[in-house]
């Protein structure tokens, strides 16, 4: 039963669980839609949660910074991220 219960949470994880979409209707959502997709996201991110991850803000975006080569960028929670000097937006990535 765990293993259907995380197949079913990696689906929701892999459906998009950093775009705004999600961070929007479940940051504070109950459900448990909700929480096994939040248990999924801290699974595969090292056991930190969704509101933990985006724990920062940056000229009004929820979010976090992280290095990639030499160079610090940063990932939005909203699919906002900013990197060479321009936002761009797209659907989230691992980049640990």
């Amino acid at each position: 039963m765990k293993k259907l219960l995380f197949a079913a949470a990696l689906t929701v994880l892999s459906a998009g669980i950093a775009n705004a979409q999600w961070h929007s209707s479940c940051l504070h959502n109950p459900s448990k839609a909700c929480t096994d997709a939040r248990n999924a996201f801290a699974e595969h991110h090292g056991g930190v949660f969704p509101e933990q991850y985006y724990n920062s803000w940056y000229q009004g975006h929820q979010g976090h910074w992280y290095q990639h080569d030499k160079e610090w960028r940063w990932e939005g929670a909203d699919g906002n991220d900013w990197w060479g000097n321009a936002w761009h937006h797209h659907r989230h990535h691992d980049h640990d």
